[in-house]
Order: C-alpha cells, then sequence, then structure tokens
C-alpha cells in the first residue's frame, strides 16, 4: 500500500516465539505491498530495555497485527483457557492506545482464548495447516481491506501532522478561498534596491486562481534560513481577507490585468512535526537507520492526505485548482 507520497504504509507484526512461523507467513501475506517487520527482526536492540522500544515502535509504524495462539494455559473464572502469550497481549494494548482501533488488529488461531473487553468485536482468525502462507491468505485480505479504509481517514496519532493539517485548512486555506470569493483587488510586495518594500496593487480579474501547497521533502527545509532561501526568487502577494492579509508567493510575471494568478505557500506549521518527532523519541532511537526520515515522511504524507480530505471538493471545483508539490 503507498501513501500519496508513494512510501509504503509499514505493518508491525507482534507474536510468540512459539508462533514466529505463523508470524512469517502473515508476513508474506503483505509484504508486496507494505514494509512488515517481524518484531525479531532486529526490532530489539542492545542496551535498550523492551519497554522503551515498544514505545518508540508504537509511533512508528502505520499499522500493527497481534498473532494470537493458544501458547498459554490460565484459569478464567474456574474454568481452564488456552491463552495468547501475556507479553504478546501487553504489546496489542499498546499499540492500540497509541495507532487506535482502526489500525491495530489481532489474528487469531480458533480455540484462542479472548479477554472479554473484546465480547461482540469481529476478530480475524485462521486455522493452521501445512501451508500457512495460504491458511492465513483469506484472514490476511480481510485485515487488508479495513487498513486501505483506514488509509483514507484523518486519524489523529501522536504525532501532530493531522491537527495542524485542519488548522492549516481552518484558519488559511478557508479563509483565503472567502477573500478570493469577496476581493476585488490584490497587492505584489516587492523590494528595491535599499530593501525597502513597495506594495502594488492589481485588480482581480480572475476569481479562480491556481493554489499549490508546496510540501517539503524533509522538514528541515521548513527552518527560516533553509525557507528564505527556497523562497528568496519569488514575489509576495498579499490577499485581504475579513479578518486578517494572508501572504502567499507567486512565480512567473502578473499581467496588468492580474488575468493568470499562480500562488504557492508553503506549510511552515509543519516545523512542529519536526519538534514533536525530536521531543517524542529518543536520540538513540532516531539515530538507528532511516527511522528519522521515516517518520518524517509518514508526517508530511499524513499532512497532505488530511488536507486533502478537509478540502470540499465543491470548494476545488467553484474557487480555485488545488495541487500540491515538493520544494525540491
Amino acid at each position: 500500500m503507498e501513501t500519496s507520497t508513494n512510501r509504503r504504509a509499514t505493518i508491525f507484526i507482534a507474536s510468540s516465539t512459539e508462533a514466529i512461523d505463523i508470524a512469517v507467513a502473515a508476513k508474506a501475506n503483505f509484504d508486496s505491498d507494505f514494509d512488515v517487520q517481524i518484531w525479531n527482526e532486529n526490532v530489539f536492540t542492545v542496551n535498550r530495555s523492551y519497554l522503551e522500544t515498544l514505545l518508540n515502535r508504537a509511533s512508528y509504524y502505520d499499522f500493527a497485527i497481534a498473532i494470537f495462539t493458544p501458547d498459554d494455559l490460565a484459569v478464567v473464572h474456574h474454568h481452564q483457557v488456552h491463552v495468547a502469550r501475556d507479553n504478546v497481549i501487553f504489546e496489542f494494548g499498546l499499540f492500540l492506545g497509541r495507532l487506535g482501533p482502526n489500525r491495530t488488529f489481532l489474528l487469531a488461531q480458533r480455540g484462542t482464548g479472548m479477554f472479554s473487553d473484546w465480547d461482540g468485536i469481529d476478530v480475524a482468525t485462521f486455522e493452521p495447516g501445512g501451508d500457512l502462507v495460504g491458511a492465513l491468505k483469506e484472514p490476511c485480505d480481510r485485515l487488508r481491506h479495513v487498513m486501505g479504509t483506514a488509509a483514507k481517514r484523518a486519524d489523529f496519532t501522536m504525532l501532530p501532522s493531522t491537527s495542524l493539517a485542519i488548522g492549516y485548512y481552518q484558519n488559511f486555506l478557508r479563509k483565503v478561498f472567502s477573500a478570493f470569493e469577496h476581493s476585488k483587488s490584490f497587492q505584489v510586495i516587492e523590494k528595491d534596491e535599499n530593501g525597502e518594500e513597495i506594495a502594488t496593487s492589481y485588480d482581480l480579474k480572475n476569481h479562480y486562481p491556481t493554489i499549490e501547497i508546496r510540501m517539503p521533502a524533509n522538514l528541515i527545509d521548513l527552518e527560516q534560513e533553509s525557507l528564505n532561501r527556497y523562497t528568496s526568487s519569488y514575489k509576495r502577494i498579499i490577499i485581504n481577507a475579513k479578518s486578517r492579509p494572508f501572504p502567499f508567493y507567486v512565480s512567473g510575471r502578473l499581467s496588468a490585468k492580474g488575468q493568470s494568478l499562480h500562488l504557492f505557500d508553503v506549510p511552515t506549521t509543519m516545523l512542529s512535526s519536526k519538534l514533536a518527532i525530536d521531543e517524542y523519541f529518543s536520540a538513540d532511537f532516531l539515530a538507528q537507520d532511516d527511522t528519522r526520515r521515516t517518520l518524517e515522511s509518514r508526517e508530511i504524507a499524513n499532512f497532505e492526505h488530511t488536507l486533502r480530505v478537509m478540502v470540499p471538493d465543491w470548494i476545488e471545483r467553484k474557487y480555485f485548482r488545488f495541487s500540491i508539490w515538493k520544494t525540491r
């Protein structure tokens, strides 16, 4: 499954040691279109507690699957019940709390006792056989369908991209749409050879501008020094809304009649995602391989996806053409 930035979604699979062959078979059912990692594939590192690693990992993946197999015998209400290993149950609860019920799933072997909180909830089940990959195909296909639905939603996670995108739309784009509907002019702000700003007014003849939201390739691109370099060759436009003026950048030339208006904005609010990643995850975890890049890529993709969900189709058709580009 690819995201809007062509980043393959990630899955974490938890299981007991005894059920590792089932975890491998489950991975085989998903690894054609997901990046899948089983708990024993270099997830846990030396000199770090399992809990610390799990707390980091629980906010790292897009989805999690806990495989419940009847590994242990427990007495529940005076009856013996075959239940899943306690650490697998713990990991399921941890990921459920972090990713939510739309992204955390049970894959249970038939005959495994379930906790009462799960009464009445449909669970993907399987019966192990000689061909484990084949035995897991139907329940894994069910989970893939639910994952596809979840990927279209604007889900809240421990990281802030969803909230940032909602705020960006409500407090910025939505008000700009209204401004274009009612304004009759706009201003282009330029600087002269002395660095003084000069404002030139143009009549707004075209109420259907192109607005591009230029997403960063990396969150560090949003820091002021990088942003200044990126935007140094562009002009600024001020659109006067009822509440306050809103700045945009413009590329190319504007005709004196204002017949063609192509605007873009870089959502610098996303810098908060970088700060959240730095604050939330341990430095050692972020230093591993492409961990930081993966987290940033997921935040950028989720911001873009949420924004596309927020912008109503009728606004896009009536007022402007909405597109998203990378800054580099």
